[in-house]
């Protein structure tokens, strides 16, 4: 059977989309640290991620609203199955991917802040034994150089390595980095292949990928490991105003994956019909998370996800 049945009570839902349900603040604690923590349950499983701040808190609120085609991609695999997570930030997919489907996941996270918070992540919900982190950025080449931030901050996002590729200033919310003033930190970069050729890393059999503008340097670095027939699905971000990223999507098509339509329509603030899905590529506007693949019962996955969805997000629709 291609997709995992997980036990336990089924959490409440509308449509098809998971609902976060009830959410309870403790502190963790053991012999030799302690910190306060976010608990709710999926399928009767317990999923924890650690409280450092608001982001922190917010992205547990949005966890089944955020990207919606993700949960269920998680959701099909299975024990056997091994992840790698290119960009795990705190750890939120990575940490979903260990408690719910119970693979092996293997996640890289170059900023510092977020490192930590995933390692206590993995921490608290006692996957050692099948979460791996490694404090590095994925991309086309192994080198030392410096990580320029985001922002200095738990479960930030945006981090670029050796190259500041921000056109202008960059949002968060009611604050804000200046493009020119970002701050550094020393960091190292790996290869996917070098990863799996050392052995460091298993083949996987799903890779995601979303280190926000820096795809395609993380794609020439795993070419050799997307050409593993053990491999079933990728997930890829791509900005489509990014011209070297949104090439990704041709030259995984040509190498003979699959995408689904009904994967990309599936928005958290609307569904979109095929065409504006296409409009969008074509004018370089927005991205989308596209998950690629190569067996037919993804397609069928992703269309009965997408039959009775309603968006989490809704978009208000101005009367008359």
């Amino acid at each position: 059977m291609l997709f995992a049945k997980h036990s336990g009570p089924v959490p409440e839902r509308i449509g098809n989309v998971r609902q976060t349900g009830p959410i309870r603040k403790f502190d963790f604690e053991s012999d030799f640290f302690s910190t306060p923590c976010l608990e709710l349950f999926v399928d009767g499983k317990p999923l924890r991620y650690v409280e450092s701040n608001r982001l922190a808190a917010k992205r547990v609120a949005g966890l089944f609203s955020k990207e919606p085609t993700t949960i269920p991609w998680l959701d099909s695999m299975t024990p056997d199955d091994v992840l790698v997570d290119i960009g795990g930030n705190v750890g939120m997919y990575s940490i979903y991917a260990g408690v719910v489907a119970g693979c092996r996941v293997f996640a890289i996270e170059p900023e510092a802040l977020n490192y930590a918070e995933l390692n206590k992540n993995i921490f608290v919900n006692g996957l050692n034994d099948r979460v791996v982190a490694f404090c590095a950025a994925a991309s086309d080449v192994a080198e030392v150089g410096k990580l320029y931030l985001g922002a200095f901050g738990y479960a930030y996002s945006h981090h670029d390595f050796n190259e500041n590729t921000w056109t202008e200033d960059k949002a968060f919310g009611d604050k804000s980095t200046p493009k020119d003033a970002r701050l550094l930190q020393g960091c190292v970069s790996v290869t996917l292949d070098g990863l799996v050729a050392s052995g460091a890393v298993p083949q996987p059999t799903h890779i995601k990928v979303d280190v926000d503008g820096l795809e395609h340097r993380v794609f020439a670095g795993m070419k050799e490991t997307l050409k593993d027939p053990r491999l079933k699905t990728a997930l890829i971000e791509i900005d489509h105003k990014n011209t070297h990223c949104d090439h990704i999507i041709d030259t995984m098509l040509a190498d003979g994956w699959r995408l689904s339509y009904d994967q990309l329509r599936t928005n958290r603030k609307m569904v979109f019909t095929e065409e504006q899905v296409i409009g969008q590529r074509r004018g370089r506007k927005g991205g989308f998370n596209y998950i690629f693949f190569r067996d037919e019962a993804y397609a069928d996955l992703f269309a009965q996800f997408l039959d009775g969805y309603i968006p989490p997000i809704a978009v208000p629709t101005k009367a008359g």
